[in-house]
């Protein structure tokens, strides 16, 4: 016979007697144990109560018989702070009902929980009700959001190979012998052929939060195809680009541009200095003192000595260059620039300079160099060629097999120079800015004196001309402060990526400069990095 009642209505369990009428249980502890061997063992026990029933007392009519209850089980929603995240937090039940799936379904409406509700997270955080103890607690993610797809800018698919990619594929002899400088036939187009082809700007997908919130997309930037010389858009499809006249493809960052060309075996004294609006493919050598000039390409299968060339385009130099000194402040005799990237094969005593890659096969003794972006001396991701002697007057980033020469041969490094100019309109930014912070206090000094004087028209003039003058100066500070930001993007950009990669040896008698901190290094080092750390120049050795 059972010692217990449970009321379905209050949720409670009770004694059927009170124990000393009934002389059972005899003691608090008995009471305990019987509750936990019958079917209420997982209810709340009400020990407050049971301590009564077994206290001395006369007046036990009024103790509670009350002795355990029923606990539903309870869930909690909770969203992060993005509203993209909904978790559900579960106390189990102690004896009373569970959390069903319609239960938890009514809690996430009411949480305002109405999109990206995941049914088989949520079935399976309720399924821990069954495994957990009584009166524990755990918690499950059982919603997400999903975030906004920012669109994708504008792509420009090149369709057609240049000069320059020309020179970089030999043509293979009978017997398998390469001849560096049979390059087959010159790449030209002809009116009608594709050359480059847009790939629209994407709008992106909206996204949504937990609350049914909409996520608006970032769309893509979308750039309009350049149409250059000798070039034309497609009637069939407005993002083809296309050639309307035969010439040489020359390769820009959102279009291309056909250049005449014009061809030589030799350039020397036979032909006189070149200058041409287009593109040069000299087959031989630039002779001593001659000078090349392009808008275009300039491509050299064979040699460049002592010469001067320059582009508007890239500049590329199969076999190598080669100069001598001309005064002892290391003026070279040889001369090479270009707006985008050079390739040469070697250079000795010439002075160097591109706005973008500049990158040498096999050496480079005795010159001056000047990128801005890379200097990469060798071949492949891990170039093993020899930078030895000269200077390199600025670039983002070296990556060459060997620095300097066993002798000790003195080489001069700097890098990261622009970080000058740019800390230069750092500052004139920032003066900027103290102005017109010293305008808008006068300004506002001017308002409150006006604001005190006789209300006329005059005085109304006044005023409207400081507010127009007040809202003048608000748009020269936003744009101030835009300005100021960007340069400071830039500088922590330039110092956190400008870095000398040595692949095999660094010789003595090399001297470093990132930024304004300089180093000099007097012994030889195993493969590492050179680069800045806290404004300070560091080592970090490759393993």
């Amino acid at each position: 016979m059972s010692l217990f009642r449970f009321d379905e209505g209050d949720g409670y369990v009770y004694l059927l007697s009170h124990p000393i009428e009934s002389g059972f249980p005899a003691s608090a502890s008995q009471l305990l144990e019987l509750i936990e061997q019958s079917s209420y063992a997982d209810f709340e026990v009400i020990h407050a109560n049971i301590g009564k029933l077994f206290s001395s007392g006369d007046d036990y009519g009024k103790d509670s018989l009350v002795v355990a209850k029923a606990i539903d089980a309870s869930i909690m929603i909770k969203v992060d702070e993005s509203n993209m995240m909904a978790n559900a937090q579960v106390t189990t039940a102690c004896g009373g009902k569970i959390i069903s799936l319609d239960d938890a379904k009514a809690a996430l409406q009411k949480a305002g929980v109405v999109k990206g509700v995941n049914r088989d997270a949520l079935e399976q955080c309720l399924g821990q009700q069954f495994e957990q103890p009584p009166g524990a607690q755990y918690s499950a993610i059982v919603a997400h959001g999903q975030r906004a797809k920012d669109g994708t800018d504008a792509r420009f698919v090149r369709l057609c190979m240049t000069a320059q990619d020309r020179v970089l594929s030999p043509q293979e002899k009978d017997g398998g012998k390469v001849d560096m400088r049979d390059l087959g036939a010159i790449i030209t187009v002809k009116p009608g052929s594709p050359l480059m082809k847009r790939i629209p700007a994407t709008e992106g997908s909206q996204g949504y939060s937990v609350f049914g919130d909409v996520i608006e997309a970032k769309p893509g930037k979308n750039f309009a195809i350049e149409v250059l010389e000798g070039t034309k858009i497609s009637d069939k499809d407005p993002n083809l680009l296309i050639a309307d006249a035969k010439g040489v493809p020359v390769a820009l960052p959102r279009g291309m541009r056909v250049d005449d060309v014009l061809c030589y075996n030799d350039v020397d004294v036979t032909t006189g200095h070149i200058e041409f609006d287009g593109s040069i493919i000299i087959s031989g050598d630039v002779k001593d003192g001659m000078k090349v000039k392009a808008t275009g390409d300039i491509t050299v299968l064979g040699f460049v000595e002592s010469a001067d060339l320059q582009s508007e385009n890239a500049i590329t130099i199969v076999q190598g260059a080669v100069g001598r000194k001309v005064t002892e402040e290391l003026d070279f005799s040889c001369f090479i620039k270009a707006k985008r990237s050079i390739s040469i094969g070697y250079a000795q005593y010439v002075h160097i300079e591109t706005e973008q890659d500049l990158l040498i096969e096999k050496q480079a003794l005795h010159c001056n160099l000047s990128s801005r972006r890379l200097i990469r001396v060798g071949k492949g991701d891990t170039p093993r060629g020899k930078l030895i002697g000269g200077k390199v007057l600025n670039a983002l980033r070296i990556e060459t097999g060997e620095l300097g020469a066993p002798s000790g041969t003195k080489t001069h490094i700097a890098i990261a120079q622009s970080f000058h100019e740019l800390k230069e309109k750092q500052t004139e930014f920032k003066l900027f800015e103290k102005r017109l912070a010293d305008k808008a206090v006068a300004l506002t000094r001017a308002k409150m004196k006006a604001s005190k004087a006789p209300d006329t028209p005059q005085r109304a003039a006044y005023i409207n001309k400081l507010l127009a003058n007040e809202k003048q100066l608000n748009v020269h500070y936003q744009r101030n402060q835009r300005n100021l930001k960007l340069v400071q993007q830039k500088l922590r950009r330039l110092l956190m990526s400008s870095r000398v990669k040595v692949n095999e040896l660094m010789h003595p008698g090399i001297e470093v400069t990132i930024a304004r901190d300089s180093k000099q290094f007097t012994r030889i080092y195993p493969p590492h990095l050179v680069k800045l750390d806290e404004g300070k120049i560091t080592q970090q050795f490759l393993s």
